[in-house]
């Protein structure tokens, strides 16, 4: 009975839903220029996401006819944003104000689980996922990372939940949800499962110690089922347009021994078992140090381990280190340095909030002679606070520019002079060429990637179509100096363009046109 009370009474309002919902709807709005707040997304990989979105409702299949190395769910879902609006990026700010939604809910039910706090102090999740979405690991807005830790976050709570409020297993349910959860994660970017494999270690550790084979088998067929469930239809798909080879090699061959093969490691760190894990504390450092946000999120989500309760603290801190470790291996496999990989760990920023909660109500405790006033007072300043991560979010300069501001736009117009043309973004990766002259590549390999030395088909084709004469016109980088056969230069286009250090830097593009 007393299980089942203290359930009923953590049960998200409809109040707190509507606050959060609404909280996440509104930070996303401002920061992201996926956002109608804003005219363009100029982030190359989104566009390259959206480009690939475009090309399915427009009957082309991912990596057959569209090179990219993403997941295929992430392409599917873009596509779904281009059924909204194919000519902006009003489908993908959706797509992020659904993901929003789910991490401010479950986020909270996470806070909810570990501190129990007054209703008010919902209040703080604004704040909090203000700062989680104006970091510059977020750039523009609308990457694979941002759209799915917020799945993670549900893992997270279910795995908490069950090691707070039952014997530390998740139902049969839970397990059936956390399948679908996985399979989603893993046909947007198999790194993404580190957690996952740290959660199924979990499992499997709890379930021997219990001597529960039974359970066990109950949780593992049904987090099968829900992998197949995702799984199926994305694999029939390939199947159906005779694409699984295209898969195999753009998603998994290439990816795996290709991708990495360039990037050189030396001294202790080229040793294959000392750099797996050189490669995450390297990586998390750099970025803690480079996004003092990040660095201080991970610090308070860290500390909150000290403020797990006895009767749940070691399966808690189990579940936290044995998910987190296998997380960053996965994440960070390599020597270049990604910066927006590590925006994957927010999925546990939420409990950072654990001490600063519990700070709050020791202060409140200790003026409570103040009675309300004092609850009133905390909620006014933490809303009030939100303020000031927004007026930091970096992208707030391109908020209600026109379009002609972007170089994307400026160049279109000479693209659409002619009709139908064919284009092709040359040695740089899309920017949104394509998008902004409403126009779908005519080629596989239509922009460059990051992984052309390794896979020198993608320079190969584009030359040899470029000597063809095939494209109208050719759009490469504004530090381009090689001169093109058949091709003359006619357009120069620049605008300042803050990247994602916060630094503002020139970028500019060339237009090249079929002499």
């Amino acid at each position: 009975m007393q299980r089942q009370e203290l359930k009923a009474g953590k049960k998200d309002t409809r109040k707190e839903l509507a606050f959060l919902i609404i909280s996440a709807v509104v930070t996303i709005t401002i920061v992201s220029t996926c956002s109608p707040l804003y005219p363009f997304n100029p982030w190359d990989d989104d566009n390259c996401f959206f480009t690939l979105g475009r090309g399915i409702i427009h009957g082309m299949v991912p990596y057959r006819d569209l090179y990219e190395q993403k997941g295929p769910l992430l392409y599917f879902l873009y596509a779904a944003a281009a059924l909204i609006s194919e000519k902006a990026f009003t489908g993908a700010w959706v797509l992020e104000c659904i993901a929003a939604s789910v991490y401010a809910v479950f986020s909270w039910k996470i806070v909810k689980l570990i501190t129990d706090p007054p209703k008010y102090l919902v209040a703080v999740m604004p704040l909090f996922l203000c700062i989680v979405y104006t970091s510059k690991l977020f750039n523009f807005g609308g990457n694979a990372e941002e759209l799915f830790f917020p799945l993670i976050t549900i893992l997270l709570y279910v795995g908490l939940k069950a090691a707070i409020q039952g014997d530390g297993l998740p139902s049969n349910k839970e397990a059936f949800l956390s399948g679908i959860i996985t399979g989603a994660l893993f046909w947007v970017k198999y790194t993404f499962i580190g957690f996952v494999i740290g959660f199924c270690l979990y499992i499997l550790v709890l379930s021997i110690a219990k001597k529960d084979a039974a359970r066990l088998w109950s949780l593992v067929w049904r987090f099968i089922t829900g992998f197949i469930v995702i799984s199926a239809p994305i694999l029939l798909y390939f199947f159906a347009n005779k694409a699984t080879g295209s898969l195999w090699e753009a998603y998994f061959y290439n990816n795996i021994f290709l991708y990495h093969s360039r990037h050189k490691t030396y001294g202790l760190a080229s040793i294959p078992v000392i750099k797996q894990f050189y490669f995450p504390i390297n990586a998390l450092a750099k970025i803690s140090a480079y996004y003092k946000a990040f660095g201080v999120l991970m610090i308070l989500t860290f500390s909150s381990i000290f403020f797990f309760k006895k009767n749940y603290r070691a399966k808690a801190i189990l579940l936290s280190v044995i998910t987190f470790i296998p997380m960053a291996l996965t994440t960070f496999t390599r020597a270049a340095f990604i910066y927006y990989y590590g925006y994957i760990f927010a999925y546990g920023f939420c409990l950072a909030l654990v001490p600063v909660i519990l700070l709050i109500k020791w202060l409140e405790g200790k003026l409570s002679a103040r009675g309300g006033l004092v609850k009133k007072v905390i909620a006014l300043a933490l809303i009030v606070f939100y303020i000031l991560p927004v007026s930091m979010c970096k992208n707030l300069y391109l908020m209600f520019k026109p379009k002609s501001f972007f170089n994307q736009y400026r160049i279109a117009e000479t693209i659409n002079q002619t009709p139908d043309a064919k284009i092709l973004t040359y040695k740089v990766m899309d920017s949104g060429y394509y998008l902004a002259a409403g126009v779908m590549p005519r080629n596989r390999y239509f922009c460059f990637l990051n992984i052309e030395n390794d896979y020198p088909e993608i320079a190969e084709k584009a030359t040899e179509l470029i000597n063809e004469g095939y494209f109208d016109y050719i759009v490469t980088s504004y530090f381009f100096e090689d001169e093109l056969e058949n091709y003359e230069l006619v357009q120069v286009e620049t605008y300042p363009y803050v990247d994602f250090t916060g630094e503002p830097i020139l970028d500019g593009h060339k237009l090249y046109k079929r002499i």
